[in-house]
């Protein structure tokens, strides 16, 4: 897929460029052969290319050596085994937005660009990066959950980053975040939303604490939201216990799919009141015209937009279910 033009809306200029005017078209150029070794120096988690750059007087360019970089690139994949891979970037937008705007999840600044090959790419604005009042970048420390867990390649496979479940990933949150009920509602709303817009990939790499200037740890905003099942088959749950409870509901029971029912469970599990629950849950069992409306005004091809609608409304059916 390739786009004549682009821009940023005024919220994507004050959300990345704090007001500033940045032009979404671009010169930066992705080669795939040249990827590993533009990557080399640094180090992210994720198995989706990434470029890092920096925004220099209203232009948006790839970030030099030992320069810092303020924002992740993310390209058109190159693994071929994907379906609709060149609309990747759209549809992490599309599931990012839908997250932030629908149901206030708070989620990486991010947004479209053009490549020089007219490719789109998204662009998000990293936020373990922050300055200080002297105007120098400051790094956050930032921990995803699968390393807090002690979880490695070396120790425990390839496939480490999916091994256990989403009650493993809260009880480690609760062990280190002081204000952990808070955050673990929050913690609870992203994962029902990755459920309800069928991400596969939401393993526990794509979950991270930071530790800010004051001291103080929070779990991350949101990032690498989108819906798998548009590009290949895969599972309800990225983990490969799932949700991680031992008592489920009746119609997962009979089909694997879980219900409002099994989150009910799961919350009560993580230590979450029947009322901290409720609350979580009752929006994401709303039927949204919004929603429809954003997916059908995106830069999704008229097929994927139709494949993500219906996604999302069987998954809709799912939760609904007694």
């Amino acid at each position: 897929m390739k786009l004549e033009h682009i821009e940023f809306s005024k919220d994507e200029l004050q959300n990345l460029f704090n007001g500033k005017f940045v032009s979404a078209d671009t010169e930066i150029c992705f080669k795939p052969n040249d990827f590993n070794q533009h990557v080399k120096h640094f180090s992210i988690s994720g198995v989706q290319e990434k470029m890092f750059a920096v925004e220099d007087n209203g232009i948006l360019r790839l970030a030099k050596d030992g320069e810092q970089s303020t924002f992740i690139i993310k390209p058109t994949p190159i693994n071929d085994y994907l379906a609709y891979r060149d609309e990747m970037s759209i549809n992490e937008y599309l599931t990012m937005q839908i997250a932030n705007k629908i149901f206030g999840i708070k989620t990486a600044p991010c947004a479209l660009i053009r490549l020089q090959d007219k490719r789109p790419a998204l662009i998000v604005k990293r936020f373990d990066i922050q300055n200080n009042t002297n105007g120098d970048f400051i790094k956050l420390q930032q921990e995803d959950i699968c390393s807090l867990l002690g979880k490695t390649a070396q120790k425990d496979g390839s496939d480490f980053k999916y091994q256990g479940s989403y009650l493993d990933m809260a009880k480690c949150l609760k062990n280190i975040l002081p204000t952990w009920h808070f955050e673990i509602q929050k913690f609870l709303s992203i994962i029902i939303f990755n459920y309800l817009f069928s991400n596969g990939d939401a393993h526990s790499k794509n979950f991270s604490i930071i530790r800010k200037l004051d001291g103080s740890i929070t779990l991350s905003p949101a990032y690498d939201l989108l819906c798998t099942s548009l590009h290949i088959k895969d599972s309800d749950f990225a983990m490969n216990n799932g949700l991680g409870t031992t008592i489920h509901s009746e119609y997962f029971e009979k089909t694997g799919h879980s219900t409002a029912e099994d989150f009910i469970i799961f919350g009560k599990e993580c230590g979450l009141t029947d009322k901290q629950i409720n609350k979580i849950i009752q929006p994401f069992l709303l039927d949204y015209i919004e929603i429809e409306t954003i997916i059908n005004n995106s830069l999704l091809s008229k097929k994927c937009q139709k494949i993500y609608l219906r996604a999302y409304q069987q998954r809709l059916n799912f939760l609904r279910r007694k």
